[in-house]
């Protein structure tokens, strides 16, 4: 018999105005998920949890050398791009969603240490 997936559900940076969109993050028992807050079912791009550990590495840096082994960032004046190459899902995201979420990770909101807790 097979364990049924338990979620922590779906986060926002604390710094992410209630009304604006921003990157959401969800802890589940195969990895981390994230998805746009603005678009209703919006589309989800994986990570397993070591990629996840890169990913931030990099958004923390701010340095996107896409060696994290799950997804590409591009950037504009005021886009972030995200795609993951394996599912061809992309995320954009504005300015103000990017730096809430930036902030949330330097904070460490989304670390999945802390989220397994939240599973258990």
């Amino acid at each position: 018999m097979s364990t049924p997936k338990r979620r922590a559900g779906w986060r926002k940076s604390t710094y992410s105005d209630q009304g604006n969109g921003c990157v959401e993050v969800d802890f589940t028992s195969d990895g981390v998920e994230i998805r746009h807050s603005k678009i209703p079912d919006s589309p989800v791009i994986r990570f397993t949890e070591a990629h996840w550990s890169l990913w931030l590495d990099e958004v923390i840096n701010g340095d996107f050398t896409n060696s994290n082994g799950a997804v590409i960032v591009t950037t504009q004046p005021n886009a972030w791009t995200v795609h993951d190459p394996a599912t061809a899902v992309t995320l954009v995201y504005d300015r103000s969603e990017w730096w809430s979420f930036e902030r949330g990770v330097r904070d460490g909101e989304f670390d999945p240490k802390t989220a397994v807790t939240a599973l258990s």
